[in-house]
């Protein structure tokens, strides 16, 4: 909005200051607020009774007024910025996840001067694998075929060219996994869990340092404070639990150089039922379902074995898994309750090896001592 001045030298003054007021809050359109205030103080000057003008002493309490209404949007404004602040995580909030154990999404890999950070992905069975890199603008600058792969967890290299060998420039880049096991080419989810080694910062954002790549906070799914149940969770607090039984719910099975550990998978019934065991892996993925007819069951205690073969027909990778088992009536008990003989530390985390079945139990799930 443009004001024209009729030739006063104060009205000149007055509009020269209003419109650099309102280049500098070109976005402000308060109904009530500075720009209406002064339209209506200029609009009032122009046209006023040039043989009965406004008396010095009123013009000067309406500039009063005025620099009174900027004062107070001003302070809004600040008032404003230090609650936005307020709301925004601080460097203290990141690191509290230091030593904690998470699990997130992981989809981007970083270059800062020429080192670029690790990528991630796990497969449930053995598969064709080629990786699309893309630029920020949806660009895919880069295929990488990694080719065959086993089942498991895999660290994605890429040293940090295009595909015509040029050093891309530093930033953050996505990437999207495609695994072929004989049916075409699917997209491939890529999470990570471990523990959060430290904090690392790029382009200004933080990252969590886990297993070796760089996990956005932003994409955490799942956040575990190892150290619950057992003190401060060193070495230390989880031996007293040795020679000790403890209960749990929440039995835990190791699968260690292609074997399951332990005997077979238990669980209680009260009456006999018709009976679907899931065994998950450690990303919450489902790896084998186990279905059994209400006569192949008891009152009391079951125990189905499990090879730790996949539904895919091949066997599972090295790693932790947990199994859930659900009846018409609902989930099912999973009691377990035995003598420690052991810690077993995996991905950063302590668990308590049970000396009869081989399983293992997080300290954090333990419900009882003896």
């Amino acid at each position: 909005m443009s004001i024209i001045s009729s030739g006063n030298s104060s009205l000149d003054t007055i509009s020269n200051a209003y419109q650099s007021t309102e280049q500098e809050k070109a976005q402000k359109d308060d109904v009530l607020g500075m720009d209406s205030f002064l339209t209506m103080l200029v609009a009032q000057l122009q046209n006023q009774d040039p043989l009965n003008p406004m008396e010095g002493s009123d013009f000067s309490a309406q500039l009063a007024q005025f620099s009174q209404l900027e004062q107070l949007i001003n302070l809004n404004d600040t008032l404003e910025t230090v609650a936005t602040s307020s709301n925004q995580p601080t460097e203290g909030d990141f690191l509290n996840y230091i030593g904690k154990q998470v699990t997130g999404k992981v989809d981007t890999m970083t270059v800062d001067e020429g080192t670029v950070s690790s990528g991630f992905y796990t497969l449930s069975q053995p598969a064709d694998v080629m990786i699309a890199v893309t630029d920020t603008d949806g660009h895919t600058i880069k295929t990488l075929y990694d080719g065959q792969q086993n089942a498991g967890s895999h660290m994605i290299s890429w040293d940090g060219t295009n595909t015509a060998g040029e050093a891309v420039t530093d930033g953050s880049y996505t990437y999207s996994v495609m695994a072929n096991t004989g049916h075409g080419y699917v997209n491939v989810p890529s999470t990570v869990t471990g523990t959060v080694d430290g904090i690392t910062y790029t382009d200004g954002k933080p990252y969590l340092f886990v297993q070796g790549v760089l996990l956005d906070p932003d994409a955490l799914t799942a956040v575990v404070d190892t150290g619950v149940g057992i003190g401060s969770g060193s070495v230390d607090s989880a031996l007293s639990y040795l020679g000790k039984t403890v209960s749990s719910t929440s039995p835990i099975v190791l699968v260690e150089e292609g074997g399951v550990s332990g005997t077979a998978l238990t669980f209680n019934l009260e009456d006999q039922a018709d009976i679907t065991l899931t065994v998950y892996d450690a990303f919450n993925e489902k790896v084998k379902t186990i279905s059994l007819a209400a006569n192949d069951t008891v009152e009391g205690e079951n125990m189905v074995p499990w090879d730790g073969g996949s539904d895919s027909g091949y066997k599972t990778s090295d790693g932790v898994y947990y199994y859930t088992v659900k009846a018409d009536s609902g989930f099912v008990r999973t009691p377990v309750s035995e003598e420690v003989s052991g810690i077993k530390v995996m991905n950063g985390s302590q668990y308590l090896v049970l000396k009869d079945t081989g399983r293992l139990v997080a300290p954090s799930s333990v419900i009882g001592i003896n």
